[in-house]
């Protein structure tokens, strides 16, 4: 079974932030890269990352229908599929959505989900100067950085 994995330069990126409350688990890490990769529209699928786990952790479970969603979102987009066309969002839908497995996904869903975590990264750690060093701060920086990316991907 495919699980989440996180850029192995992220977990580094973070460092200094780690202990913050929203930032003290790698899925606050993975899922903070993941939605700068859904606003920018950014995939990476080549760099090296570290396995975590097969499902959506706790405080995520909740959320986890809204991120299969805007997956499939960004995978349709990307493919600049129509969403009028019946047949090939349904296509798409059967590419990455199982409902049957642990974290409602796919192996080639969680292979597209890791890659806009990945690409989220990139995105985020081009656009700072200076790694994050206080949680407060990023917080701040990490909303402006969000609408940058949405504008910026249209």
């Amino acid at each position: 079974m495919a699980r989440f994995r996180l850029r192995n330069d992220a977990k580094a990126w973070f460092k200094q932030i780690a202990t913050f409350e929203h930032f003290n688990r790698d899925f606050d890490q993975y899922y903070c890269c993941l939605m700068v990769g859904f606003a920018s529209g950014r995939s990476n699928e080549k760099a090296p990352t570290t396995e975590m786990v097969d499902y959506f952790v706790d405080g995520y479970q909740e959320a986890s229908d809204f991120l299969v969603g805007l997956l499939i979102i960004a995978e349709l987009k990307k493919g600049a599929i129509d969403l009028s066309d019946r047949a090939a969002v349904r296509d798409m839908f059967k590419r990455l959505v199982n409902p049957r497995s642990t974290n409602q996904l796919t192996d080639m869903g969680m292979q597209r989900m890791n890659a806009y975590a990945s690409g989220g990264f990139d995105y985020m750690s081009e656009s700072r100067e200076l790694k994050p060093y206080s949680g407060e701060a990023f917080l701040q920086d990490y909303a402006k950085l969000i609408d940058e990316a949405f504008v910026a991907s249209e």
